[in-house]
C-alpha cells in the first residue's frame, strides 16, 4: 500500500519485484551449500577420527578384531583409562600389553550399557557385547573348551605370561543395586568357567579376568563379614582411606585415587621431594593390606613432563600406570624392564 498525495493506492498481492525473486533464490542456494557443506565436514571428522563420537560409531567399533594375538605380546602394567571412548576398545589395549580396562557403566532397561553419560548409550555397546563375550572368545582361542582344563592350569590371555589377570574395572554410573544384580546376572557364564579371580577361604585365587568396581557402589560390599568368605567381585579402594581396616586383599584388589588430589599442582620440574614422600607412604599403606596402587587424573603435557612423572611413579613403586596413551605408555614400561 503506498500513499501519495491523498491517494491511497493498494499494490496487487501478487506484485513483487524481480529483484525480489532472485534473493530468495539466492538466500535458498546459499542456504543448501551450507548444509551440503555442513554434512560433508561431519561425516569426514567422524570417518578420520571416530574417538570424536565413539557413541555415534559404536556399531562399527564393535565389529573389530584383534589385529595381532596377544599370544606374542608381553603383557606391562598399564591401564586403559575410559578404554570404551577408543576405536577399538578392548583391543587395542591387548595390543599394547596392557593389564587393566576400564568401563563406565549404566543400568537401563535391564541392561548394562557402557556409555561416558545416560544420553549417549547405543544399543549395542553394553558391557556383555563390547568385554565380557570378546574376552571369552579370546580366552577360547581355538575352540577350547575353557571349562574342561584343570582349575589349576595357567590359560590367560597373554600366552607369554599365561598367569597374567586383565582387570576389568567396571565404574557404576547410576542405579547401584541394579546395576549390581545385573553386572552379577552377566558374569555368571564366566563365573561357570572359572575365569574369574575369587576370594575362597582366607585365599585368593588369580584367574584370566579379575572384575573389579568402583564409582556409586553398593554398600553392602563394603561389609567384610557378608561378603569375605567367597568373592569374584572386587573394590577399588581410596587409596587415602586404606588406612582404615576396611579395605584388604579379601574385599579389595587395586586401591586409587586422584594424583592431583594427593600432591596438589605439580610444577614443570617435576614431583617436588615432599610429593614424592606423600606417594611413597600412600604406596606403602596399600601394599601393606595386599594391595596394588593406581593413580589417576595424572598431568598429560608436556610430554616431557608426563614422561618424567610416569618414571616417579614408578620408581616410588606404584604398580599400574592408568593411561589414555596406550602404547607410549606400553614402550615406557617395556624400556624400564630392560634397562
Amino acid at each position: 500500500m503506498h500513499r501519495n498525495e491523498g491517494i491511497t493506492i493498494y499494490d496487487h498481492p501478487n506484485s513483487r519485484s524481480p529483484n525480489s525473486h532472485l534473493g530468495v533464490f539466492v538466500a535458498l542456494r546459499l542456504l543448501a551449500s551450507a548444509i551440503i557443506c555442513i554434512i560433508f565436514l561431519t561425516a569426514l571428522a567422524i570417518k578420520a577420527s571416530p574417538l570424536l563420537c565413539p557413541e555415534l560409531c559404536g556399531r562399527e567399533i564393535l565389529h573389530n578384531s584383534p589385529r595381532s594375538s596377544p599370544a606374542v605380546i608381553l603383557p606391562v602394567s598399564c591401564h586403559s583409562h575410559n578404554d570404551y571412548w577408543r576405536e577399538r576398545p578392548l583391543f587395542s589395549a591387548l595390543e599394547a600389553g596392557c593389564v587393566g580396562v576400564e568401563a563406565d557403566v549404566w543400568a537401563y532397561k535391564d541392561e548394562l550399557f557402557v556409555a561416558h553419560g545416560l544420553d549417549t548409550i547405543v544399543p549395542n555397546r553394553t558391557l556383555k557385547s563390547m568385554y565380557l563375550n570378546p574376552l571369552v572368545q579370546q580366552l577360547e582361542g581355538t575352540g577350547t573348551s575353557l571349562s574342561a582344563l584343570p582349575a589349576t592350569t595357567p590359560r590367560g590371555l597373554y600366552k607369554s605370561r599365561p598367569t597374567q589377570t586383565l582387570v576389568l574395572l567396571v565404574d557404576f554410573k547410576s542405579h547401584p543395586e541394579k546395576t549390581w544384580s545385573l553386572l552379577m546376572r552377566e558374569l555368571e557364564p564366566l563365573r561357570r568357567s572359572m575365569l574369574l579371580t575369587s576370594y575362597v577361604s582366607n585365599q585368593k585365587i588369580i584367574r584370566p579376568i579379575t572384575v573389579v568396581v568402583t564409582g556409586d557402589i553398593p554398600a553392602h560390599l563394603l561389609n567384610q563379614d557378608e561378603s569375605a568368605e567367597s568373592r569374584d567381585v572386587f573394590l577399588d579402594a581410596p587409596l587415602s582411606n586404606v588406612h582404615s581396616g576396611l579395605y584388604d586383599a579379601a574385599n579389595s584388589h587395586w586401591a586409587s585415587m586422584s594424583l592431583t588430589k594427593l600432591v596438589g599442582r605439580v610444577s614443570s620440574s617435576g614431583l617436588s621431594s615432599l610429593q614424592l614422600a606423600k606417594i611413597r607412604s600412600q604406596v606403602q599403606s596399600a601394599h601393606d593390606h595386599g594391595l596394588k596402587v593406581r593413580f589417576w587424573k595424572l598431568p598429560t603435557w608436556p610430554i616431557g613432563l608426563r614422561n618424567k612423572i610416569w618414571a616417579s611413579l614408578r620408581e616410588e613403586g606404584v604398580d599400574i600406570l592408568n593411561t589414555d596413551d596406550l602404547q607410549n605408555a606400553a614402550n615406557a614400561l617395556r624400556e624400564d624392564a630392560a634397562s
